[in-house]
């Protein structure tokens, strides 16, 4: 294999930033350069996003009432649950489904 020693590389090698009047690089190398910093816009999506997350800041993480009442039933005694149950319950698990 020939390797070639007479290949030109250019002095600077890095990212150039070009400014808004669209010139190229090397034509822009004298004048003034844009640095204003990037922007970004988001979309109206973003307040409903933070508007639910308020609203869920509100619901307690444990329902109260629900395991209060699970509680209540298994105490009495009148709490079932059929083998089907308990092993779709555990297939759904394993499968990683809710």
């Amino acid at each position: 294999m020939k390797i070639d020693s007479a290949l030109n590389f250019p002095q600077q090698v890095g990212p150039q930033r070009v400014g808004t009047s669209g010139s190229s690089p090397s034509q822009n190398a004298g004048g003034n350069v844009d640095l204003s910093p990037d922007q970004a816009q988001l979309s109206a999506g973003v307040e409903k996003v933070q508007q639910l997350q308020t609203s869920l800041e509100g619901v307690p993480d444990i329902r109260q009432d629900r395991v209060a009442a699970l509680q209540q039933s298994i105490a009495s005694g009148s709490y079932n649950v059929s083998s089907q149950q308990i092993a779709q319950a555990m297939s759904s698990d394993l499968l990683g489904k809710a």
